[in-house]
Parts: C-alpha cells; structure tokens; sequence
C-alpha cells in the first residue's frame, strides 16, 4: 500500500495477530518489505515484558508486545 499510514499499519498488523498469526509471520508477509520499515526488529525488556521494536522510515517504532497481543507506535 503506497499511501498507508504508521497508524494503517499497526492496525492492520494488530488484526494479523488477533486473527491467529504470529509475530515471524507477520515480519515475512507484511513488515519486512513495507515501505516504512526502516530496520530489523530490536528486542529490549520493559520492567519484565519482552518487545520487540521495528524502527521505521519516520523516525517512530512500532512495538510489538506478545503479552498484550497488539502493535503500537512509539
């Protein structure tokens, strides 16, 4: 999708995973060749949560958080 938004995108990739498909799937079908990825995905701790952040072309992240089941930008 040309047009499609950082917001477009955690939207579309949190109905990804809340329709049963997990994170490697996602990255190979969706992120990793999107326009807006800007890197590989970077794991760091918040207190005892892992996530995963995927920088992109604005300068924002898109944050992965298995434990909650949803993306969101950073």
């Amino acid at each position: 999708m040309a047009a499609e938004r950082p917001s477009d995108l955690v939207h579309r990739c949190t109905e990804l995973l809340r329709a049963g498909n997990d994170f490697p799937t996602i990255w190979d079908t969706v992120l990793k060749s999107h326009q807006l990825i800007a890197g590989v995905p970077r794991q760091r701790m918040d207190g005892k949560r892992a996530l995963l952040d995927v920088w992109l072309v604005t300068a924002q992240r898109l944050v992965f958080d298995g434990d909650a089941r949803e993306f969101r930008l950073e």
